[in-house]
């Protein structure tokens, strides 16, 4: 891979990362609820799909994982059920102020686990790393150290991107300290995982 290969991958990653969908309402919705370590750790979740994305993509199974179009869509659904859930018990919260309690190691892997789930059940991110990366790579002559790279990259725009986002959003939830404000609040995040969870399943 060449230096201009990977500043033009880099480019595409960071606009990727920064166009609104499912995955981004989620990790601003969790970093206002539970803190940034949520926000965080769904970024994880997120990454490491990606990873996966991009793995079958450089191994030329794109048309295998094609054909597993119901098993995607099983986890898709999943996925979708489990964001209109949190967003469910987000707007029928009781609206005290926020508190941000101490996030438990169970309660973070859940987190990574909604990022993966939310990533995994859209199959159109295999065809965009499909027809990406051979617009920046011979996938003829791929090496592991090419895939390490990718993958670099995947994670610093990631977390440039999304911790930017979830920062906005630590600094407006420590402005909820009203429980009018918090009440508002709950029903905004509420309603943004939910509509997350719509769009997830429509896709």
């Amino acid at each position: 891979m060449t230096l201009e290969s990977a500043i033009a991958f880099a480019i595409g990653m960071f606009f990727l990362a920064l166009s609104p969908g499912p995955g981004l309402a989620t990790i601003i919705s969790r970093a206002w609820a539970s803190g940034p370590v949520a926000g965080l750790a769904v970024t994880a979740g997120l990454v490491l799909a990606d990873f996966l994305f991009m793995g079958i993509a450089v191994l030329g199974l794109t048309a295998v994982a094609t054909a597993l179009g119901p098993l995607f869509q099983i986890v898709k659904y999943a996925g979708a059920a489990y964001l209109i859930w949190l967003g469910y018990r987000a707007f029928r919260s009781s609206g005290l102020p926020l508190i941000v309690r101490p996030r438990s190691g169970k309660g973070t892997i859940k987190d990574v686990g909604l990022g993966f789930l939310v990533t995994l059940g859209n199959p159109k991110a295999i065809l965009f790393y499909g027809a990406l990366l051979p617009t920046f790579l011979d996938m003829t002559q791929i090496r592991f150290a090419d895939f390490l790279i990718l993958a670099a990259i995947v994670v610093l725009a990631s977390y440039v991107v999304y911790g930017s986002y979830i920062f906005l959003a630590e600094r407006s939830r420590r402005l909820l300290s009203s429980t009018a404000a918090s009440r508002v609040f709950h029903r905004l995040s509420g309603s943004v995982l939910i509509g997350a969870g719509v769009a997830v399943a429509a896709r």
